[in-house]
């Protein structure tokens, strides 16, 4: 290997790969945490059992979890394999990829509402604004923590009432804002250029000094609002986060619609465009089995039984049960 060891040959895979479109939020911090474990271990040359041993380091790590830490793994080897075939490439299957994915928690209109009233709490204003605005913008558009964080001023259409959006592998989509959402973002928008003066950049949600809301920062806060609000164990058997917002949006469309006896199979292409996903199967990923929505399908199947017609015999047609006349 040249100078700068696996942890220079990471970034240049990743740099190559992201020049393709590909994002690697995920993977790409696993490659570059395996690099430099490697480099500091010395180890200059990706084996398989190297790739293994880290993979599975993590005890208490899920099957998915690993599995997902070989494939980056597995990426990154097979860059370095192009470049010398002494580093060796991990089989697809090495290890088993089950997921057990517990169910999230769901954020319904009173949580909102008490996650907001705290965040109203915390000081100076600017910050209460801030975490109100990100709170009520991802309820109100099920839209990814990341994506509400990376919009600019500029990214909010306020004479057309939408938003433009900025997703996964740069996917831009068009979402259409209710008026008391613009409202609320006109606000909050008075507020912080008040506040900051010619400090404010082209964010639209920002910190104190003027920069770009961080998503880490942005999750610890919540975290606080969440222990504060008395939310720590939410609606299922993870504790809420800001991703749950988006759960909760997708969830209640779907509850919505079977409550007006709506084609629902027929809608979810529409619900899949919104939040950003190629295909609606990425969509079911978010419509968890919570009792609010086992209770609409309960509602909608009773609905759908009581309107349907009574079938009565034909006449001159045995039925059946039927017995022959003496």
């Amino acid at each position: 290997m040249t100078a700068g060891g696996l942890q220079a040959r990471a970034e240049e895979y990743l740099a190559i790969r992201r020049g393709l479109g590909y994002e690697l939020v995920t993977p790409g911090r696993l490659v570059r945490r395996f690099a430099a474990d490697c480099d500091a271990a010395g180890i200059t040359t990706v084996t398989i059992q190297a790739a293994l041993d880290w993979a599975q380091r993590s005890a208490g790590a899920q099957d998915w979890t690993r599995w997902l830490r070989l494939s980056a793994i597995r990426g990154f080897a097979t860059f370095l394999h192009a470049l010398d075939p002494g580093h060796q490439i991990p089989p697809r299957e090495l290890l088993p990829r089950r997921q057990v994915r517990p169910a999230p928690s769901m954020l319904f209109a009173d949580d909102v509402e008490a996650l907001m009233a705290q965040a109203s709490l915390l000081r100076p204003t600017l910050q209460a604004a801030t975490y109100r605005t990100l709170i009520g913008l991802l309820a109100a558009t099920g839209c990814r923590p990341g994506e509400i964080v990376r919009l600019d001023e500029d990214d909010i259409n306020w004479d057309a009432a939408f938003m433009t959006v900025r997703g996964k592998n740069h996917l831009e989509r068009r979402l259409p804002l209710h008026p008391t959402t613009i409202a609320a973002l006109a606000g909050y928008r008075r507020l912080r250029n008040q506040a900051l003066g010619p400090r404010a950049g082209p964010s639209l949600l920002v910190t104190l000094a003027g920069h770009r809301l961080s998503l880490s920062q942005a999750g610890k806060v919540f975290a606080g609002l969440v222990t504060a609000a008395g939310r720590q164990e939410g609606t299922g058997s993870r504790r809420p986060t800001l991703m749950s917002l988006r759960h909760t949006f997708a969830v209640t469309t779907l509850i919505s619609w079977m409550n007006d006896d709506g084609d629902v199979q027929a809608r979810l292409p529409v619900l899949s465009t919104w939040m950003g996903h190629r295909l609606p199967r990425s969509t079911y990923w978010y419509l968890q089995a919570v009792p609010e929505l086992l209770s609409a399908v309960s509602d909608r199947t009773q609905r759908a039984a009581a309107e349907a017609p009574v079938a009565l015999p034909v006449p001159g047609r045995r039925t059946s049960n039927a017995k022959e006349a003496p």
